[in-house]
């Protein structure tokens, strides 16, 4: 369990070169979830919607902050905005490339690191 903690640690400090990592990381707890909840959304083949996705974090903060983050995210192209084709009132939140990327190369380095 010593492993993992440290290298928990070392990965938190560590001066990020993958943008999107770097971007999710610097909100604390909630864009950090922000971050798991889509890429676990991606990875499962699961639609999240907007709304969805602010019920999930409202623990961690406001529904506004939430909402400004993701619109942050948008700008910085770190997620892309789907709307539904159904349903013009909802929009669905899908990881950019360069997210999916990142996220793919930290999470390979990670489990190299902590097994």
């Amino acid at each position: 369990m010593s492993k993992l903690a440290k290298y928990l640690i070392s990965d938190i400090r560590r001066e990020w070169s993958k943008p999107s990592i770097k971007f999710y990381r610097s909100s604390g707890a909630y864009g950090y979830i922000i971050w798991l909840t889509i890429m676990d959304a991606y990875f499962e083949k699961r639609k999240i919607t907007l709304e969805t996705l602010v019920v999930e974090v409202e623990k961690f903060a406001s529904r506004r902050t939430i909402i400004d983050f993701i619109h942050k995210s948008f700008e910085a192209k770190f997620l892309n905005k789907i709307e539904s084709i159904n349903d013009k009132r909802k929009t669905f939140i899908e990881p950019s490339e360069i997210t999916v990327q990142e996220y793919d190369n930290w999470s390979k380095e990670f489990i190299k690191n902590v097994i």
